[in-house]
């Protein structure tokens, strides 16, 4: 099969979104529709997604602050906002001391809409951020060969003959090793179809010695740790490429609001063109809320940046169905 691998890292502001009538096959690709909400962090809280092999984890900002492991942005693997939505997984892709990859690997997996036609080509996008080392995700390496593979069938995660194979191979992968633990990357390929597919895995589908590694940190028990977003099949290249979440009401929102400037020095600006309320909090790059103001209905709000330290901003706008994230740099 022809495989061909494009690496480019995306903002979250300057963001292209999908075009309408254009279709991504991955039921649920962004992980904002739950059955639940993920308080213990299991990956069935996400509508349409299972534990393919071992136990992938779900992250939503639905869950309240009292529970703090598992929700957006900050969680157990630090702060990181989503690439769009409120929603993401994670995953442990690598282990060093493993034996038996099938069974340590962390593979999330799930249905598509409808099966591929054989013959056809297909084009996929995820995203990805690397995870630093935390204390409670302990993740000391960078690695490349994360991708996606298709089935036939569903795994079950029972044992070694339910759960993907791990033969070298995946349907559309990275060589490169990513080490981006703030930005999101986008891993993009394409791929023909040789059989009906109805099922995608997502993880890292090779043995470590033909993965390749980074030790960031010293570990006595290395891992590598990812998080994974915004995953798109079409038979479109552009729209797989550029794919974006967007519900209905979130791209109301997006379309209302003007956030300016960017980089910011003292004072920056929202502007909405209606007036629902909103709630605005914002985070530096250590997790910690800088502030914080609820039920916000003004069209034109000024926020003073000068009591924050330089560096990265975490802005997250919630209304009252929907939620946005967006990244400001403090000059």
């Amino acid at each position: 099969m022809k495989k061909s691998i494009l690496l480019f890292k995306l903002f979250l502001c300057g963001l292209v979104f999908c075009v309408s009538g254009q279709t991504n096959l991955v039921v649920n690709p962004s992980f904002e529709d739950t059955n639940s909400c993920p308080i213990n962090g299991w990956i069935t809280h996400a509508a349409n997604w299972q534990p393919f092999s071992s136990s992938p984890d779900y992250y939503n900002g639905c869950v309240n602050s009292s529970f703090y492991g598992y929700s957006v942005p900050n969680n157990f693997t630090g702060i990181q906002i989503a690439a769009s939505g409120q929603a993401y997984a994670g995953a442990i892709s690598y282990i060093e001391q493993e034996t038996n990859y099938s069974l340590n690997r962390e593979i999330l997996g799930g249905n598509l809409t409808a099966p591929l036609t054989i013959g056809q080509k297909y084009y996929v996008s995820l995203k990805v951020v690397a995870v630093p080392n935390t204390p409670n995700i302990g993740s000391s390496m960078f690695i490349d060969k994360l991708g996606v593979l298709f089935s036939t069938v569903a795994y079950t995660n029972i044992d070694s003959t339910t759960i993907p194979p791990i033969e070298n191979f995946a349907h559309v992968y990275t060589d490169s090793i990513i080490t981006d633990t703030t930005n999101w990357t986008t891993i993009f390929g394409s791929f023909v179809a040789d059989s009906a597919y109805t099922y995608i895995s997502v993880g890292n589908f090779f043995e470590n010695n033909n993965t390749d590694t980074v030790h960031h940190t010293y570990s006595s028990y290395p891992n590598s740790y990812y998080l994974f977003d915004d995953i798109c099949v079409s038979t479109d290249s552009s729209y797989a490429a550029n794919y974006l979440y967007t519900g209905i009401q979130e791209e109301q929102l997006n379309d209302n609001f003007n956030i300016y400037p960017n980089p910011v020095t003292d004072y920056f600006q929202i502007n909405q063109t209606f007036t629902a309320p909103y709630d605005l909090t914002i985070y530096n790059a250590l997790g910690q809320q800088l502030y914080q103001e609820k039920n916000i209905t003004t069209n034109n709000k000024t926020i003073d940046t000068t009591p924050f330290s330089k560096g990265i901003l975490f802005l997250i706008i919630k209304s009252k169905t929907q939620s946005i994230n967006y990244k400001l740099l403090k000059q």
